[in-house]
């Protein structure tokens, strides 16, 4: 039966699309952290100044033998410099033999 309503008609796009980014596994998880250097990552936006103290007296109490980079030592790779920043964590991460990474991200 044809539509005879005065209607507007409209094409319509499926809005999703191919996937852009191939998955993969995520990292094996560690067992254990003691003698290991876990370093951090803040954007300096969401309270981690008061988490990252907390976070890491918390996995000390569990693994007393880890090591931390603090997240002062990468800098603040969100803002204005965020490339030139987030481009030498790589690096820096190598220097410090990190084993494992904490980032913060806003809230």
């Amino acid at each position: 039966m044809a539509n005879k309503s005065n209607e507007p008609r409209y094409d319509v796009l499926w809005p999703l699309s191919r996937k852009a980014v191939k998955r993969t596994a995520a990292a094996a998880r560690l067992p254990d952290l003691n003698g290991k250097t876990v370093c951090e990552l803040w954007d300096v936006i969401f309270r981690g100044e008061t988490i990252y103290p907390l976070v890491r007296e918390y996995i000390k109490k569990r693994f007393p033998g880890v090591k931390f980079v603090t997240y002062p030592e990468f800098g603040n790779f969100h803002g204005a410099r965020e490339h030139e920043v987030s481009a030498t964590i790589p690096d820096k991460l190598r220097a410090h033999k990190a084993d494992a990474v904490i980032v913060g991200i806003g809230a």
